[in-house]
């Protein structure tokens, strides 16, 4: 397996130079179906941070309007962008050794700067109405995991050494039981009752670690096979899709489900995931270069990072489905929201892209600086504390 691990990373470091555009693709696809997550997000959540609601519509009981039941299948589409991103990370952080613990206060750095630079805009434009909580969380980004992701990628990037280092040690049987029992307690009946065995997302993503793990070390074949990824795919989109309508059908119909229309909307709905890993292993066989798909991936951070901060999605958003709202209706609801993503999407794009001409070197160099000072600073405290007996 030793030798397997050492081939599949020389592989991995030919396929960074040549840089082909197949997974960098189905990121792209990730975070575009994640902006059209928030904005339906926007449209049925009420916002105690602005004065006005009127926009607001109630997805959460059941209809016989196709559009909205379409918004409650798009509602859907943030689960399913992470789990693709995830997916994507999993597949190459297996075969990683050891975090790069300097990227990792970088990452926060960006996050940072990015945060309190659309504060300062924000408080200047507005003279100072913003409210002391949104400000607070501005300010500390990463603590309040304003964007719970990368928070969460962040705590899981630097304990997936640990990891590896116990999977690369198990046995074929040991890491089947493992994973798929955790598949059934958190993807099976933690997904049919919220809350059962003390879910996280970290124990989410651990699950999905070892089911990744497990098939890329004994299922290769198919994990390459695309007959059988596409009827894995196939049964994912019939999955979800499905319990959405059924679901809604109900409850038109029983009481029980009046309220349940959105229940299933979690990250640790099974269809979502088998969706996403058949997604993968179906775009792992294309291969094709593009200089643009491969631009706009590398900036995918920062457009999660752009396009969720909290004071956009809290003033700016509410207030562009509210000049919809009353200025057009929503009698084409759908083709605004695709309106609205592509120009979230473009808007997070061209500020990724100034952020990086303008600020990212100078910010990488701050960042260096300063995590090699906190890091001697630490290592003097903690033997310090070492001598303690």
């Amino acid at each position: 397996r030793q030798t397997d691990r050492q081939t599949d990373r020389q592989t991995d470091r030919q396929t960074d130079r040549q840089r082909e555009s197949n997974i960098e693709l189905l990121k792209v696809v990730a975070i575009i179906l994640i902006i059209i997550s928030h904005i339906v997000q926007t449209i049925r959540s009420e916002n105690p941070d602005i004065t006005f609601q009127d926009y607001v519509l109630n997805l959460a009981i059941p209809t016989t309007n196709i559009q909205y039941i379409i918004l409650n299948i798009f509602a859907y589409f943030g689960a399913w962008g992470n789990n693709i991103f995830f997916v994507c990370s999993a597949w190459f952080l297996l075969k990683s050794p050891k975090c790069n613990k300097k990227k990792c206060f970088f990452m926060l750095m960006e996050i940072w700067v990015i945060s309190v630079t659309i504060l300062i805009i924000t408080y200047i434009i507005g003279q100072g109405n913003i409210s002391k909580k949104i400000i607070m969380y501005s300010l500390f980004p990463t603590t309040f995991s304003n964007n719970w992701y990368l928070t969460c990628y962040l705590l899981f990037y630097l304990i997936h050494p640990i990891l590896n280092s116990i999977i690369w040690n198990m046995s074929k049987q040991s890491l089947f039981r493992i994973s798929g029992f955790m598949f059934i307690l958190y993807f099976g009946l933690n997904f049919i009752k919220n809350g059962l065995f003390f879910p996280s997302f970290i124990i989410l993503w651990i699950t999905i670690y070892f089911l990744i793990a497990y098939m890329q070390l004994y299922c290769k074949d198919f994990a390459d096979n695309i007959r059988y990824n596409i009827i894995l795919l196939a049964f994912g989109l019939v999955g979800f899709i499905g319990i959405a309508l059924v679901t809604n059908f109900m409850g038109l119909h029983i009481s029980f489900f009046e309220d349940k229309v959105l229940y299933w909307v979690v990250t640790w709905n099974p269809f979502l995931l088998i969706s996403s890993i058949a997604m993968f292993n179906l775009m792992r066989g294309v291969h094709f270069k593009n200089s643009f798909i491969n631009f706009v991936s590398k900036l995918s951070l920062l457009i999660y990072i752009i396009h969720e901060n909290i004071i956009l999605r809290t003033y700016y958003r509410p207030y562009m489905v509210n000049y919809i709202y009353e200025n057009f209706g929503y009698s084409n609801i759908i083709a605004w929201v695709f309106a609205m993503a592509i120009v979230i999407f473009v808007f997070a794009v061209m500020c990724a892209m100034i952020y990086v001409m303008i600020a990212q070197k100078v910010v990488l160099k701050i960042s260096n600086a300063l995590y090699i000072f906190l890091r001697k600073s630490y290592l003097i405290i903690e033997q310090s504390m070492l001598k303690f007996h």
